[in-house]
């Protein structure tokens, strides 16, 4: 029996489909409710593109700003740019790191998805502990959606009622510094353990942070502590801490409880801030009050502010919600934090598909820009990790590395590959700074 040849009802059915992919192709993007239609583009492989320009984004362009930092910075490092009053912004930071021996010095990073996890603060906070001392993983919450993948501690948790700046809030549970408050449910439990890794294998000491109470009582492992809180945040420290930590409260009519951080009496502290989903605008759920009473009680040398993943956008028209809503934050911070460096870390870069081709997102320069643009008008520092990692396409070239890619295929996050060399280059950074500033301070 002959067998029926196909060929050409396939043959007319890729037609038929190219056809089709072609006329969707003239089909402009759109927008129904949630859903965006983007243009497919059946030829991006083959079809040379120039790139596209801030000028081409047909936005409204900012000031862009030359830094004069480019002419006089090192070649192979990205320069701080100070834009303080007395250009002596890093100044509260590198004095307190001449005396790590003799105290902590502390850094409270708040910045959103690109750090969470710890997966560039942990290579940070090791290569700065390693050198200016320190131990301790610093602050970590009682809840976490990363607590899962988190290499530096292990944390576990259930039966808690969550409070955060991207999510649920409560007026009744005011949100702690690091933008998360939880209230115990029955039968509430949390448990942190060190992990083996230099500096990170013991809890050196303990603090624990919370806020009202009603008079309630803490269970740490077999001890009971009662809760006496005198002000709107509250601190218990417990100086030689078991090696793995097991919390609950007892009396969980009102008990409001911040987290906990882990810390040696010397060096180097990095305290991990971030919140996936967060644009930094979140920060201005917390209250200033809130901000103030961590500078009195863990007071921070350093305070940076890292974020724009949530901003950038393919479809952004212009960024003036943003500088509004982030320029309260970072007036706020100012006046919490008088004495700390305040450091605005630039958007990383961030690619993708745009008419079939995998790219740096066309309003990402313009975003640095008005980020730049805040740290002049605020005079604090400013650090551009966009143009650290590399600049276009960055993003594209660390995913697309066939063994140990330093970006995941989302063009937007980092591997834990990734995260040990964009440490670097802030640490190289950092030291070269602070050698500039010795320098500097010497001559006078």
């Amino acid at each position: 029996m002959l067998q029926k040849n196909y060929l050409s009802q396939s043959a007319l059915g890729v037609l038929l489909v190219v056809v089709v992919l072609l006329i969707l192709y003239m089909v402009p993007e759109f927008d129904v409710g949630s859903f965006h239609f983007k243009r497919i583009n059946i030829l991006a492989d083959i079809l040379k593109k120039e790139p596209k320009h801030l000028a081409d984004t047909g936005t409204d362009s900012v000031k862009r700003i030359k830094p004069v930092f480019v002419d006089t910075c090192k070649e192979g490092i990205t320069c701080i740019e100070d834009y303080s009053s007395d250009t002596n912004g890093m100044t509260d930071f590198f004095n307190a790191l001449a005396l790590s021996k003799k105290q902590n010095v502390r850094i409270a990073w708040f910045g959103d998805s690109y750090v969470e996890g710890d997966i560039m603060l942990d290579p940070l906070r090791d290569s700065l502990q390693a050198i200016f001392g320190g131990s301790g993983v610093g602050f970590v919450p009682i809840t976490s959606e990363v607590a899962g993948f988190r290499e530096t501690i292990k944390h576990s948790f259930s039966n808690w009622e969550t409070y955060s700046m991207v999510g649920n809030r409560d007026e009744a549970h005011p949100l702690g510094f690091g933008g998360y408050t939880v209230k115990a449910k029955p039968g509430n439990k949390v448990l942190y353990s060190p992990v083996k890794k230099k500096r990170l294998n013991q809890f050196p000491s303990l603090k624990i942070f919370y806020g009202n109470s009603a008079g309630g009582y803490l269970l740490v492992n077999d001890d009971t502590l009662k809760l006496t809180p005198s002000q709107k945040l509250n601190m218990l420290s417990i100086t030689k801490p078991p090696d793995a930590v097991r919390l609950s409260v007892m009396d969980s009519t009102r008990t409001d409880l911040y987290g906990i951080s882990i810390e040696g009496n010397t060096g180097v502290a990095i305290d991990n801030f971030s919140m996936r989903g967060n644009s930094g605008i979140g920060l201005a759920y917390v209250k200033e009050g809130m901000y103030k009473s961590v500078d009195s009680l863990h007071h921070y040398d350093l305070v940076v502010l890292s974020y724009g993943l949530n901003v950038a956008s393919e479809k952004a028209k212009n960024y003036t919600w943003y500088i509004k809503g982030m320029t309260n934050v970072i007036k706020m911070i100012k006046r919490a934090f008088p004495h700390s460096s305040i450091l605005l870390v630039g958007c990383s870069d961030r690619a993708a598909n745009i008419n079939g081709e995998y790219q740096t997102l066309p309003m990402l320069k313009e975003l640095i820009d008005v980020q730049r643009q805040m740290a002049v008008d605020n005079q604090i520092c400013f650090w551009d990790l966009f143009e650290a990692m590399g600049g276009d396409s960055t993003m594209v070239n660390w995913a697309n590395m066939e063994r140990h890619p330093y970006a995941n295929k989302d063009y937007t996050h980092l591997t834990f590959y990734g995260g040990k060399k964009v440490a670097d280059i802030l640490m190289g950074t950092l030291l070269y700074e602070k050698e500039k500033y010795d320098r500097k301070k010497k001559s006078r």
